[in-house]
């Protein structure tokens, strides 16, 4: 496992002061490698715990370089309206990072709704052996722009 997570912290680039979105349905085996990341590079995470029941994303606008959402959108009942919050708390040509248990079955329609949202250069990249990990950027002035 060790090194799938070494290979998952290189999806992110060296950037002193990095600002990383964090939001986690239990999936505790990455924790320590965002903060890990988060600390080389003098950054900060706001990590935030998904409940289902009272689940309401509030993050202000161009703030963060990362997202990453950890087993949420299968469980979220309103996935375009989360996408979309992450959409715009993201810098522009930030990176989201999305991981799915496997077993929820819903890798194409991940990447079809990052795509009607705005993000870009959507790929699947098969590391873990549960879960599907996706990513995409999000360019400034490409589809949605700001």
């Amino acid at each position: 496992m060790q090194k799938e997570l070494d290979l998952f912290s290189n999806l992110f680039e060296e950037s002193p002061n990095i600002a990383i979105l964090h939001i986690n349905n239990k999936v505790e085996f990455i924790n320590s490698t965002v903060k890990k990341i988060a600390k080389d590079y003098e950054g900060e995470i706001n990590f935030i715990n998904f409940q289902k029941e009272s689940f309401k994303l509030k993050v202000p606008a161009r703030q963060y370089e990362y997202a990453i959402l950890s087993d949420i959108l299968f469980y979220s009942e309103n996935q375009t309206n989360l996408l979309k919050s992450v959409y715009r708390s993201l810098e522009n040509s930030a990176n989201i990072i999305i991981l799915e248990k496997i077993s929820n079955n819903n890798l194409q329609k991940i990447k079809e709704l990052l795509e009607q949202i705005g993000f870009l250069a959507v790929n699947h990249i098969d590391l873990f052996q549960e879960f599907n990990l996706i990513t995409a950027k999000k360019m400034h002035m490409w589809g949605n722009g700001l």
